[in-house]
């Protein structure tokens, strides 16, 4: 669990994924709600991830009703790639883990 904030603002629909340095094969994501915050689930929903370093990329797309997909980035890519992103976490093995406030920037 945790929050993202972008320019010190809640921001809804920002997704996360978080890419194994070691470990599990799987790939976590979650989704923030309209307050910023986020769940991450792997094989169920909120079930969390496997311990172990993740590197995290996060895409802010918008929804397009006319095609039913998700464009672009509001984030403008800054975050969206693995080899690139600054953001990893080191989940250790325990039932929850707070990963705090995420504060991006467009």
């Amino acid at each position: 669990m945790g929050v993202v904030l972008v320019d010190d603002e809640p921001a809804e629909g920002v997704v996360l994924r978080l890419h194994p340095k070691t470990g599990s094969a799987a790939i976590s994501s979650g989704i923030t709600s309209a307050d910023g915050s986020f769940q991450i689930s792997t094989y169920s929903l909120g079930d969390g991830a496997p311990a172990g370093q993740y590197v995290i990329t996060l895409v802010w797309s918008e929804f397009d009703t006319l095609t039913r997909t998700q464009v672009g980035d509001q984030l403008g890519g800054k975050y969206a790639f693995d080899d690139k992103s600054e953001i990893q976490w080191n989940i250790p093995n325990i039932d929850v883990f707070n990963a705090g406030t995420i504060r991006l920037h467009r």
